[in-house]
């Protein structure tokens, strides 16, 4: 009913064209959604593995069990904490032997551990600082703008929609938002079309932000490619 109604289809064979849009569209997104995801997690966790293993006295190290609750460094909190002990204690009320490498660690969370990481979890306002200018160290300024919590919250919001948008496309929901559509049901398709350019332009700036090599490996790739070919 929802690709019925935004392409204002009239029959059924129209009707399944417009879902195999829908899952070409998908197809396009998803390597971006789920590198960009990647590359944020890789980011987050060598910063902090770095700055924790600094901070408690041992080698400076890119992976470090920064988020474990014995260290005292990190204190995570809520669902976050939860994920963590899930994984380092698996069902039983003790520690899983031999520990899982925090490599291992980190691949196990899910996206909404790291975005919920920046916005709230991070110990100090200068480990936050420190964080913000390691993960995203191609910010045109990078050095003084993650001074300032605004900016740093922009970036979170920017990191929340693209998970927000990786999760609609992982439960197989159309790639817009239906919000788009009830907010203002006059609403014709070139506008869609160009919010979803709008929004994919800005996860890839951002990627870009976290590392700049991926963005522009993403953007010379077949899936770039469809996405253009789609919204034209």
């Amino acid at each position: 009913n929802t690709y019925r109604r935004v392409f204002r289809t009239q029959t059924e064979a129209e009707t399944c064209g417009a879902v195999l849009w829908g899952q070409a569209m998908t197809a396009s997104l998803q390597t971006l959604l789920t590198t960009f995801e990647v590359a944020l997690r890789n980011r987050i966790h060598v910063s902090l593995s770095k700055q924790a293993s600094l901070a408690l006295g041992s080698p400076v190290s890119v992976s470090f069990p920064w988020y474990d609750p014995h260290l005292k460094w990190c204190t995570l909190q809520g669902k976050t904490l939860e994920k963590v002990e899930k994984l380092l204690c698996g069902d039983a009320p003790i520690r899983i032997t031999p520990p899982l490498s925090p490599d291992r660690v980190i691949s196990g969370l899910s996206f909404g551990v790291w975005s919920n990481i920046l916005d709230s979890q991070l110990p100090t306002p200068s480990i936050e600082e420190e964080t913000f200018r390691e993960v995203f160290p191609h910010h045109p300024k990078a050095r003084k703008h993650w001074r300032f919590s605004n900016n740093r919250k922009s970036a979170v919001a920017d990191v929340k929609d693209v998970q927000n948008w990786r999760n609609r496309i992982s439960h197989c929901t159309p790639v817009w938002s239906e919000g788009w559509y009830r907010n203002n049901p006059n609403a014709d398709w070139t506008g869609l079309l160009l919010r979803l350019k709008s929004r994919r332009a800005r996860a890839v700036e951002v990627l870009g932000w976290i590392c700049a090599d991926t963005a522009k490996l993403y953007t010379q790739s077949y899936c770039d490619r469809l996405f253009h070919q789609l919204v034209t």
